[in-house]
């Protein structure tokens, strides 16, 4: 039976873990505020984007680019975002058990991997190192989280065209989580390339919450160099822009979802406290009785 000097030490180790959850929870608070904040911000730049990119590919015509034909898929490259670290609850598990059951549907292809994420990667290794799987990770890029930016997206961006280009996969696709609310999260398979441009109104029309329309210019202009020019800068930063969007949405997911993590633990560790407290009062207040019981005998045997 533990002493009450045992459970005075486990009460005051428990308030010591309820501090350091509380302060986790107040930091990724703080931290999921800002990725949403940056999320909004780059709403206006998405709708322009979206709107150029259809102008363009109308300009072009018939003409089709590399980035927007699709070809017959033997080989698919799959983009995953998770987090660097964990104390985030499922956020990690729900993507990966999301990627084990998309690869278990697209049967018969062959996959490569790009992991953004130190979690993301042991998982895909581990998936890997199964019996009949095959694959291999092309790239790993931890880093990007931690202060992400269009910058930090180019060299990814760049990986994926040319992986494409040369005709060394035939699909890009990119599994992430989207940031509903603070409670609510959502693992989404979007896919990257080729480039559809009814796929891509819709996933920008996700990113800036509301309906992006046509609106072709009813005029005669003239672009520079040439459309087809124009249009292969504009599908990489498109590109870079979409990989950006999903990075501070895992953000604010991971964050939100660390932050809950951390808020159950506070709660945990009071309700901890409260039973530890409760035994330790139990246990005073029976040795209490105990001593007044054997003083009580002892004063009754000298009186007699």
């Amino acid at each position: 039976m533990a002493s009450t000097r045992d459970i005075r030490r486990r009460i005051k180790g428990v308030k010591g873990t309820g501090k350091i959850t509380r302060a986790m929870e107040m930091i990724s608070a703080v931290k999921m505020r800002k990725a949403v904040s940056s999320v909004l911000a780059i709403r206006p730049y998405a709708q322009s984007a979206i709107e150029l990119l259809e102008q363009l590919h109308y300009a072009v015509g018939s003409e089709k680019h590399v980035l927007l034909t699709e070809r017959p898929v033997k080989k698919e490259l799959y983009v995953i975002i998770t987090s660097n670290r964990g104390l985030c609850g499922a956020f990690n598990a729900q993507i990966i058990k999301r990627l084990r059951r998309t690869l278990s549907e697209d049967v018969g292809k062959q996959r490569v991997f790009i992991t953004i994420g130190k979690k993301g990667e042991n998982a895909v290794r581990r998936i890997l190192a199964a019996p009949g799987s095959e694959g291999d990770i092309i790239a790993s890029f931890p880093d990007v989280l931690a202060k992400p930016s269009t910058e930090g997206m180019r060299a990814i961006a760049r990986l994926i065209i040319e992986e494409f280009e040369a005709k060394r996969v035939d699909r890009v696709v990119m599994i992430y989580t989207d940031y509903i609310s603070m409670l609510s999260q959502e693992v989404k398979v979007r896919a990257l390339l080729p480039v559809a441009i009814k796929d891509t109104k819709k996933a920008m029309h996700e990113m800036i919450g509301r309906e992006i329309k046509s609106t072709f210019i009813e005029a005669d202009y003239v672009i520079e160099p040439s459309p087809k020019k124009v249009l292969w800068q504009m599908i990489p930063r498109l590109l870079e822009m979409e990989l950006y969007h999903a990075v501070l949405e895992s953000n604010a997911s991971q964050e939100s979802a660390r932050m809950m993590a951390m808020r159950n633990a506070t709660d945990a560790a009071k309700d901890m406290v409260a039973d530890l407290t409760l035994a330790y009062n139990q246990l005073r207040q029976q040795k209490i009785t105990q001593e007044i019981a054997e003083l009580s005998a002892g004063m009754a045997a000298v009186t007699h």
